[in-house]
């Protein structure tokens, strides 16, 4: 539900007012005073109109002849639209991507790079290829520029063989297919590192979009595919001008200076096969700082490839805008702490921002974004600032969006009783102290035990001692009456 401000978003509802504005003219008749109550009613609809909301449709995805497309939000991975995502398809060159994003992971740009004869010679002869010898020796930033920008097979052959630890494409392929499982993509599997048509070598449009997505993160990826043009040097076996400029055509018309798209696109690759048809992942990035990636498999012709590409990103600026659902450091909540000094409070506020691409047209934020707060309750001092103290979780139409750490403010002492009462306490569960205390136990019941037997001891040495001196005592008076 929006309030409309152009009429014609409004048809159907102003041609049912419009009829009743014609048939109470009809029944009013022409005379002056009528016509003057006819014109101020006339003016109250119309007010009415502008003023009143109209629900309005929110605009469908574009009809596209491609088999395959989606289009997804560069930060966030957000789904704005889809045709047959999960559908499993040939990716063509654009296999390219995930040789790059690997190569990129385990490579230098000055690392040089030699041309095996299979790098060469396995490339089927109607693929692009940009014409490198065998036993020629490029940088890998060269043979990047010649991989994204002109597509060239051997290229990424020969990458793939350099970069494998046992010098094979097979070797090489079980790096990509790793990397797939750790993007948790479920529709995945390469065989070769520049898109030959093989049986099992496939993608969907949802996972070459998590690929491509992953990629565009990677600055020296970003800087490549944003490219028409580059120089390529002397190597071992050839001149830089002799390298043919048929061979060097970049093969991204969305990058053509004549593309109405030329200032918004920021990459990234094309492909091709009589299977895969026509292929094509592109991003652009809008005024406002909304990048979207757009990934079109299976288009019949070269004019449909970039047309039906422009159309899904236009789509999506036309329908979708960023919104920054929390700030930095926005207070949530107040908390009594125990223990604080002077009763001090805790102020909780978030530790990171939260942005979604929302519909334009959408309903308000306020009834479709809901949230969930965790605390790491009781809360006690000390707090120390910008300590963790719970999180915050944010659902947009039910669904988690995000989550954000939620921290302490300010710091928060703790009083000098509360600091002496817990360090008695402390003492006193000690194991230490504990063992102490009973060590000192014992050896009290030790010393008191003993004292009891000593002077059991010697109680009994003098009632033996009077014994005998009184026994001695009567012999000698019995001795004395005799």
């Amino acid at each position: 539900m929006v309030f409309l401000s152009d009429l014609s978003l409004a048809l159907p509802y102003r041609i049912i007012i419009i009829k009743q504005i014609v048939e109470l003219k009809r029944n009013l008749g022409v005379d002056i005073l009528k016509a003057k109550l006819f014109s101020i009613y006339t003016l109250l609809i119309i007010i009415f109109i502008v003023s009143v909301p109209f629900p309005v449709l929110a605009e469908a995805p574009p009809d596209l002849t491609a088999k395959a497309y989606i289009l997804i939000d560069m930060e966030t991975g957000q789904v704005l639209a889809e045709k047959n995502a999960d559908e499993r398809r040939s990716p063509a060159s654009t296999t390219k991507i995930m040789t790059a994003l690997i190569a990129l992971e385990n490579a230098n740009p000055e690392d040089e790079m030699t041309a095996s004869e299979n790098a060469i010679n396995s490339v089927p002869y109607d693929y692009v290829k940009a014409g490198i010898k065998i036993g020629e020796t490029l940088k890998f930033k060269d043979l990047l520029d010649l991989m994204l920008i002109t597509s060239a097979n051997e290229a990424s052959n020969i990458i793939a063989e350099n970069i494998a630890k046992d010098g094979t494409m097979e070797g090489f392929t079980q790096l990509m297919n790793q990397k797939a499982i750790d993007l948790g993509l479920t529709g995945t599997y390469f065989t070769n590192s520049s898109g030959k048509e093989e049986e099992n070598h496939y993608t969907t449009a949802r996972d070459l979009a998590t690929i491509s997505r992953a990629a565009m993160q990677i600055e020296a990826f970003r800087e490549v595919v944003g490219r028409r043009d580059f120089d390529l040097p002397d190597t071992n076996l050839r001149k830089s001008h002799e390298w043919q400029a048929g061979h060097l055509t970049y093969t991204n018309e969305l990058l053509a200076s004549r593309s109405k798209y030329y200032s918004k696109v920021t990459g990234i690759k094309t492909g091709y096969t009589e299977k895969a048809g026509l292929c094509l992942v592109s991003s652009a990035i809008n005024p406002e700082g909304l990048e979207l990636i757009s990934v079109i498999l299976g288009t019949e012709n070269k004019t449909l490839q970039f047309e039906e590409s422009q159309k899904l990103l236009e789509f999506g600026f036309r329908n979708y805008g960023k919104r920054e659902l929390v700030p930095k450091g926005k207070f949530v909540d107040r908390f009594e702490v125990a223990d604080a000094v002077d009763g001090k409070k805790l102020d909780v506020i978030t530790n990171g921002s939260l942005s979604y691409v929302v519909p334009l047209d959408g309903e308000e934020l306020k009834n479709v974004l809901t949230t969930r707060q965790i605390f790491y309750e009781p809360f006690a001092a000390p707090i120390a600032q910008g300590q963790a103290v719970g999180k915050i979780e944010y659902f947009y139409n039910q669904k988690l969006i995000g989550t954000i750490e939620l921290i302490s403010k300010e710091a928060i002492e703790k009083t000098t009783i509360a600091i002496l009462r817990d360090k008695y306490k402390e003492i006193i569960s000690d194991e230490r102290f504990i063992f102490g205390v009973k060590a000192a136990g014992i050896a009290i019941a030790v010393i008191i035990i003993l004292g009891i037997i000593i002077r059991f001891i010697n109680r009994k040495n003098r009632r033996n001692r009077y014994n005998y001196y009184s026994s001695r005592k009567n012999n000698y008076r019995f001795k004395d009456y005799r």
